[in-house]
């Protein structure tokens, strides 16, 4: 998978990330659940209260190009828009350029345009496509997962899911039906709030992390993380870094016409960049 490829699930790991990262001496302990399908439904409740929301901050990225040792980096204003319980939009400006990086997901698919001045890259796919690929490191929950949610691909039954506990956490363990781990998310026993969630690749070693911390209450009872730091790690050990600090979080439904047009993929946009991936079969195809 190209560096820029790993980018762009870093990227959109940050909205599939969960949480703040504390010292767990730090942090107060509290008794955790007794199993695998109470974890599970304490923390999928939080669906039912999501609520719309915009948002501004800022956004810190650090990550290096293929064939290129010179770490890149670019603090950029950025807009975000939420709607659940699967519409995610974030444009960062820079310069000149309101959209040098944008971000979208909506039930169907995912986008990312990444147009600052070393790079003019377009990257997408569909969720039906993507959701049970292995090596893919987001998935189609990842809007849900952005916010501390982890969601369960409609499954009930919870075979697979694991449970731990480690000192102030819960930890559920998330594995592929052939049995490798997918991914640990770290659960604060006292609120039940996601504070970190980790992501392995096919041979089990971590290729992200995501923290999370500053929750904020928006709407009634929805908690939403403003401060939001994800590593990705390649194979030759080089890592890029996303950190983002929200601002200004107020709950807002967008009209009809208003989210039709943020969080739809217009396939026109291509036509503005140098290099368009898809995903297809587990992999990135170039389209051009």
């Amino acid at each position: 998978m190209p560096r820029s490829c790993r980018f762009l699930g870093a990227m959109l790991a940050a909205f599939a990330a969960g949480c703040a990262v504390q010292e767990p001496a730090k942090l107060p302990i509290c008794p955790g659940k007794t199993d695998v399908q109470e974890s599970l439904s304490a923390v999928s409740s939080r669906v039912g209260q999501a609520v719309a929301f915009r948002a501004s901050g800022q956004c810190r990225l650090a990550y290096y190009e293929p064939d290129d040792d010179n770490l890149k980096r670019h603090n950029l204003p950025i807009l975000l828009w939420f709607n659940p319980p699967s519409e995610v939009y974030m444009q960062g400006s820079i310069a000149v350029d309101p959209k040098a990086v944008v971000i979208g997901s909506n039930a169907e698919a995912f986008w990312l345009a990444l147009r600052p001045k070393e790079v003019s890259a377009y990257y997408w796919g569909t969720w039906d496509e993507a959701q049970n690929v292995e090596g893919l490191m987001v998935s189609p929950q990842v809007v849900l997962e952005a916010f501390g949610i982890v969601h369960r691909d409609g499954r009930t039954d919870g075979n697979d899911w694991a449970l731990s506990n480690e000192g102030p956490y819960d930890v559920l363990i998330q594995h592929s039906g052939a049995g490798r781990i997918l991914k640990r998310v770290y659960i604060h026993t006292c609120d039940y709030l996601v504070r970190k969630i980790e992501y392995f690749d096919a041979e089990g070693r971590v290729i992200a992390v995501a923290q999370l911390d500053g929750y904020q209450t928006v709407g009634e009872g929805f908690e939403v993380p403003t401060n939001i730091l994800v590593t990705a790690t390649a194979p030759d050990g080089r890592e890029d870094t996303i950190d983002i600090k929200l601002q200004s979080i107020s709950a807002r439904q967008l009209s009809e016409q208003a989210r039709r047009q943020v969080f739809t993929r217009d396939a026109k946009d291509m036509g503005r960049f140098e290099q368009v991936y898809r995903y297809r079969d587990g992999g990135w195809v170039s389209e051009r």
